[in-house]
């Protein structure tokens, strides 16, 4: 399976005028993907946070041809499956074969913004995520209404009128062996921050794989998504402990083995991007999607979004990643 490499909209980092321009010259650029993060509460450092749906909807309109997708969305506590699905299969109509959903158990700051009592614990929370998933499968498969009482969430007659062709990739967000299985039954392809080599290789994909098996399907089939974020500094203006690394708003059990560096690294030569790719293809990495989260640096110097030094720099890279 060829690598692919995506570039993110980072709606925390960026406007969503700049959000946009960097999609479309990101898709000129050569990137094989596109996806923008699913936030209400900006990550720490943050200076924006604006609504990811209108973002990737409006990209998908203003691009030609690369896929889009959310990494991820909490089809959980904030949203109800039902209208994710919804609004999932309108652009996946809209724009055939090119909108896709990564889908996770979420984050205290964007979930309890809107959500009553207690964080529930990560156990809840992939079950409610396991629901979920199946609650949008069967909206996106179904041509008859749909009535369930489930544990977490109901359904009174509901059915999706306008569904596209094919159904909706679905990319699974795991930092842990649960979650990880969990991508392999009931997602398409598994998204993950982890970046703790021997994890990955040992404990992470082979769960993953497990749990495809288990569901009748071929993992070779299925991306396995490392996902980075970088702050450009040719310059070496930002010292590594000035970095506000957004990891620890993620909570779990394999946190401690899941990661062997922050998941924002600084990057002062296109050697560095390199050197990083190749890391993560090593890994067993199919697809990377990298965050840029270079906007504070760049916004001082008044550059416009799509030729800022942070996107420009990787029509030296891509060409040696490949």
């Amino acid at each position: 399976m060829k690598t692919k490499i995506g570039y993110f909209a980072i709606t925390d980092a960026w406007t969503p005028a700049e959000c946009l321009q960097q999609a479309v010259a990101a898709e000129k650029t050569g990137f094989d993907s596109l996806w923008v993060e699913d936030h209400l509460i900006a990550m720490p450092g943050g200076t924006d946070c604006n609504f990811a749906w209108t973002v990737m909807s409006s990209a998908l309109q203003a691009t030609k041809k690369v896929p889009f997708i959310t990494g991820v969305t909490a089809p959980i506590m904030r949203y109800h499956p039902a209208i994710v699905a919804q609004a999932f299969a309108t652009m996946a109509a809209m724009y055939p074969g090119r909108a896709g959903i990564g889908v996770g158990t979420g984050e205290p700051p964007n979930e309890m913004a809107v959500y009553g009592g207690e964080w529930p614990s990560n156990n809840a929370r992939l079950e409610m995520l396991e629901e979920a998933i199946t609650v949008m499968n069967r909206l996106w498969t179904s041509d008859k209404p749909i009535s369930q009482n489930g544990k977490f969430y109901t359904l009174r007659n509901a059915v999706l009128l306008t569904r596209p062709k094919e159904k909706v990739p679905v990319y699974v967000s795991a930092i842990g062996p649960r979650a990880a299985d969990l991508a392999g039954r009931l997602g398409d392809h598994l998204i993950t921050l982890a970046n703790n080599p021997p994890y990955v290789r040992e404990e992470l994909l082979p769960a993953f794989e497990a749990g495809a098996r288990a569901a009748g399907k071929d993992p070779s089939t299925m991306e396995r998504v490392g996902h980075f974020s970088y702050l450009y500094d040719p310059d070496q203006v930002i010292k590594p402990e000035q970095i506000q690394q957004d990891a620890g708003t993620i909570q779990g059990g394999a946190m401690a083995k899941a990661f062997a560096s922050g998941v924002i690294s600084i990057f002062t030569s296109a050697e560095d991007f390199i050197k990083k790719i190749e890391e993560m293809k090593g890994m067993g990495y199919t697809h990377i999607a990298i965050g840029n989260v270079s906007s504070t640096l760049e916004k001082a110097s008044r550059v416009p979004s799509y030729e800022a030094p942070s996107l420009k720099i990787w029509k030296e890279v891509l060409p040696h990643v490949r």
